[in-house]
């Protein structure tokens, strides 16, 4: 609707100036269509609930008349000095997300980006990943050497091997807030409670890749990894030395770890990790996008066109590629020396943070029990939160910390302050 009691121009027509930024603050509009926007066609972004039709006005700051659109819209210099303003037609892109979304829960500090950034950052490790493949030799001779060629003597493969390196870290930490997310605003209510389990398959997934390709330097800095981490699953009652065998391809590290390391990592691991997200993020589209309360107990029925949401996502993808870069140039990925025959592991030796805090705990006895049992334990609960306690009230979906799902929030709290503390005792000096 709008509220300027004028007669709606014509293609060629336009208001005056005042008029256009009368009815402006009337609608709520807004769109700088100058005319360096005009004669290369950037799109003005612009949305309302009506049908879509033509937006007329002169160029400048206030640029459009008073009549609503339902897509943003491409400016067009027409005669006159007048921005004649088509519809933008959706685009791929713009067609993986669905046409509107709640604005409310549109919001930065509501979403925190991560799904959208977990996405990106998988995009990055893909290509990376690929121009890696190139060069490196999966074998215990060649492994740590061909990673030393790629970052010293290949043009900008040092940079490559950075920025596939830092988005791992990157994604193991967005997934991390993507799971806090949920939980503490109550999103995996059903019928989301399936897609929750998938986006926790997902994190595993996303540990375990960054696990593998930790082990495939294969150098001294791999260490804890390739003895201490296999060892654990050797510790196992009854199958331990099965799956040992299984896992290492023989009774100790060697060149059958390496290759089925890599083995699982570009292909295995890989193939689930796409299969797992292409069925998340259909489940999301099914499932009724982002969780809110139903129509009737919503605080606002304001909503945000996906031409806005795709150019707040590029917005945050745009941001993550500044820091990517930046940690790229000024942090590179660690490199150690090769592994040497007959090395045994060193008493200094760290894990990789994302399992530091398994390190600690395996100080306090029994490998099977504190490095297995008590983190799979640790998995399993936050798996089942949606199963096992109270459902988040309807009123309360799409707000932070709803009252109704208090005791699913404190027990996250103790486990994420758990594993802190572990981790931060991990990174205390070795006397």
């Amino acid at each position: 609707m709008f509220s300027s009691t004028k007669k709606p121009p014509s293609p060629e027509g336009g208001f005056p100036f005042q008029d256009l930024e009368n009815c402006f603050h009337d609608l709520g509009l807004f769109c700088k269509c100058n005319l360096i926007s005009t004669l290369f066609s950037r799109p003005c972004l612009l949305w309302s609930a009506c049908p879509r039709t033509w937006w007329v006005g002169a160029v400048g700051e206030f640029s459009v008349s008073c009549r609503e659109i339902s897509t943003p819209a491409f400016c067009q210099l027409g005669s006159s000095n007048h921005c004649i303003i088509h519809p933008m037609r959706p685009s791929f892109f713009h067609h993986l997300h669905p046409p509107s979304i709640p604005a409310k829960q549109a919001r930065f500090r509501y979403t925190l980006a991560a799904g959208g950034l977990a996405v990106y950052l998988v995009l990055v490790l893909a290509v990376t990943g690929i121009l890696e493949v190139f060069y490196y030799i999966p074998t215990p001779g060649e492994a740590a050497l061909s990673v030393q060629t790629l970052t010293f003597l290949v043009p900008l493969g040092g940079l490559v091997r950075n920025l596939h390196f830092w988005a791992a870290q990157f994604l193991v930490i967005v997934s991390a807030v993507h799971l806090l997310r949920v939980i503490f605003t109550g999103a995996y209510l059903p019928p989301r409670r399936f897609n929750y389990l998938l986006g926790m398959g997902l994190f595993v997934l996303s540990i375990l890749l960054d696990f593998t390709g930790y082990v495939l330097r294969w150098d001294e800095g791999i260490h804890w990894a390739l003895v201490t981490g296999t060892n654990l699953v050797k510790s196992t009652p009854f199958v331990g030395t099965a799956l040992y065998a299984i896992l290492v391809g023989g009774t100790q590290p060697g060149p059958a770890t390496l290759i089925r390391f890599y083995g699982w990592h570009i292909f295995g691991l890989t193939l689930a990790a796409i299969i797992l997200m292409i069925w998340h993020i259909f489940r999301v589209r099914r499932d009724g996008g982002i969780a809110v309360p139903p129509p009737p107990l919503r605080e606002t029925q304001a909503r945000i066109s996906r031409f806005e949401l795709v150019r707040r996502e590029v917005l945050a993808m745009l941001l993550a590629s500044v820091a990517l870069l930046a940690l790229a140039l000024f942090a590179p990925a660690p490199l150690a020396p090769p592994i040497a025959a007959g090395s045994s592991l060193p008493e200094a030796i760290r894990a990789p943070w994302f399992f530091l805090w398994v390190q600690e705990m395996l100080k306090l006895g029994s490998p099977f029990l504190w490095g297995l049992v008590v983190p799979l334990a640790l998995l399993t609960l936050l798996m089942l939160i949606p199963y096992i306690f109270p459902k988040p009230a309807l009123s309360e979906i799409g707000r932070w910390f709803p009252k109704s799902n208090r005791l699913a929030q404190v027990v996250f709290v103790i486990i994420l302050l758990t594993i802190m503390i572990l981790t931060a005792l991990a990174l205390l000096p070795i006397s």
